[in-house]
């Protein structure tokens, strides 16, 4: 067995590892944790603003990101309207709503599996044939390596996850202190 097979079988385990992971988080009753949830609003917002900068040097890339925003802004919307609390030995649980929380995963998780496929069919085409390099032979082919929506699919779980967590954190905020 080639090494390059080997590394996209541990790869493919450790991604259905992180989606098990995932999708655990989006079932059941989670604690309500503010310090963790501003670090990772602020962490998904770093990085976030990192894929909108690279790709406003882009149109069409532009273009997907903002619709990525948009789309990760309304499910998050409905997915925080969607969500759940209660309180349980002095302390805040949330259960967030499994479909919205589902479908934010399954299309970062969609998207990753398709790049990593195509980089997988990519490396078995080989250097160059006929005198062409690789990246000749894909444009002759109409496919541009970079995919514009590559961002913007990822932007959906940013913007997602930064509103969704914003809109908690100023839900707990609201809710009556535990008495200990």
């Amino acid at each position: 067995m080639q090494l390059q097979n080997i590394v996209f079988i541990f790869l493919g385990i450790f991604i259905l590892y992180r989606i098990f992971l995932r999708v655990r988080r989006n079932i059941g009753w989670q604690q309500l944790n503010p310090g963790k949830m501003q670090v990772l609003t602020a962490i998904f917002f770093i990085v976030g603003l990192i894929f909108l900068i690279e790709g406003a040097f882009h149109p069409i890339s532009l273009i997907s990101d903002i619709a990525g925003i948009l789309i990760g802004l309304i499910l998050a919307y409905f997915g925080a309207v969607m969500t759940r609390f209660e309180q349980r030995d002095g302390r805040w649980y949330f259960r967030p709503n499994t479909w919205m929380g589902s479908l934010v995963t399954a299309i970062f998780f969609g998207r990753l599996i398709y790049r990593l496929y195509e980089m997988y069919t990519l490396g078995n085409l080989g250097g160059s044939q006929g005198g062409l390099t690789l990246t000749d032979r894909l444009a002759t082919m109409g496919y541009n390596a970079e995919s514009p929506w590559t961002s913007g699919l990822l932007l959906v779980m940013f913007a997602y996850y930064i509103l969704y967590y914003i809109i908690l954190l100023r839900k707990q905020k609201r809710m009556p202190q535990s008495s200990r």
